[in-house]
């Protein structure tokens, strides 16, 4: 299971600044931190948490250069990345906040209704094209993945694609 990466521990600590408190990073975790942070503010007039997303490499990146306060993640932070908030001369710290699973989905209509992790490297690596391949129609296969900057995709490339490209 993949964990994700919040770190939400620490919005408490500065909240009584002018300027909104910024969070940015994981669209897996965006739906959650925004129900979180409209909670938070209603239950404390006065405080402004903006939260966008982007994915985790964008958060993480946002972090490094200064331009959010909270980066989420759904992924572990990567060594150059801890390396350039040293530099930075920034401190963080990583805290769980959820987990969540990956799925792959297919039409339900489509004939194909099992595939191996093979099979997943072969569609998203481009060797096989046509559900014919897999048993299914003769149709072309369309795969729709996260983009690059998701926590998520470099979850489904390292541990189904095996790093392939």
């Amino acid at each position: 299971m993949k964990k994700l990466l919040l770190t939400v521990s620490i919005v408490t600590v500065s909240l009584f600044q002018a300027e909104a408190q910024k969070i940015k990073g994981s669209d897996t975790m965006l739906p959650l931190s925004q129900k979180a942070a409209e909670t938070f503010m209603k239950a404390n007039p006065g405080t402004a948490l903006v939260v966008t997303g982007g994915g985790s490499g964008v958060g993480i990146a946002a972090l490094i250069d200064g331009s959010t306060d909270l980066a989420q993640a759904s992924r572990k932070i990567k060594f150059d990345e801890a390396q350039k908030l040293q530099t930075a001369g920034k401190s963080y710290k990583e805290v769980i906040a959820a987990y969540d699973a990956l799925a792959v989905v297919v039409n339900p209509a489509n004939k194909v209704t099992k595939l191996t992790r093979e099979q997943l490297e072969g569609i998203f690596t481009g060797k096989i094209t046509n559900w014919q391949e897999l048993g299914g129609d003769n149709l072309k296969i369309i795969p729709y993945s996260r983009e690059t900057s998701s926590g998520t995709y470099e979850f489904f490339k390292e541990f189904v694609l095996k790093n392939k490209n």
